[in-house]
C-alpha cells in the first residue's frame, strides 16, 4: 500500500495529484483488485453542513452493495462518524491500520483502533464483489 501513501487530499479529486476519501478507495479497487466502484463525482463540494449531509447520505445508499462484517479483512472499508454523522471512510489493509486520506492531512496509514479512531467506527464493511477477487491482488 505504500504507492498510496502521500497523495495529497483534494475535494473531488479522483488521481494522485489529489483525492478525496472516496476516491482513494475507488483508486485502490480499481489498480489492486480490477473492480470500478461508483464514483460518486461532485458530492463532497466543501465542508460545508449541507456538502457533509449528502455525502452521509450517499453513504447511507450505498450500504447495500457491501455487507457489513465483525472482523474486517484487508480491502473493507471502514466508515466513520464524527458526532451523528457518518461521512469518512477509510481502507482496511490488516487487523490495525486503514489506508485514508482527509482534509489536512495527506494520505496516510493509521491505526484505527487507536483512540482517535476507535470511538469513530461506525462499521467495517466488504463489498459484495470482492471476495472472489482478493487472492488475485
Amino acid at each position: 500500500m505504500e504507492e498510496y501513501i502521500g497523495i495529497p487530499f483534494q475535494k473531488n479529486g479522483s488521481d494522485r495529484n489529489g483525492i478525496d476519501c472516496w476516491r482513494l478507495i475507488v483508486l485502490v479497487y480499481r489498480e489492486r483488485l480490477g473492480i470500478d466502484l461508483p464514483d460518486f463525482a461532485g458530492v463532497y463540494v466543501d465542508g460545508s453542513l449541507a456538502s457533509l449531509k449528502k455525502v452521509s447520505r450517499m453513504i447511507r445508499d450505498e450500504k447495500q452493495a457491501w455487507q457489513r462484517v465483525d472482523r474486517p479483512l484487508p480491502y473493507d472499508v471502514i466508515l466513520l462518524r464524527t458526532g451523528d454523522m457518518v461521512y469518512h471512510v477509510g481502507l482496511v489493509i490488516d487487523r490495525k491500520r486503514m489506508l485514508h486520506v482527509m482534509e489536512g492531512i495527506d494520505s496516510t496509514i493509521e491505526e484505527f483502533t487507536g483512540l482517535q479512531w476507535r470511538q469513530k467506527v461506525e462499521g467495517y464493511y466488504r463489498y459484495k464483489g470482492v471476495s472472489c477477487k482478493i487472492g488475485k491482488s
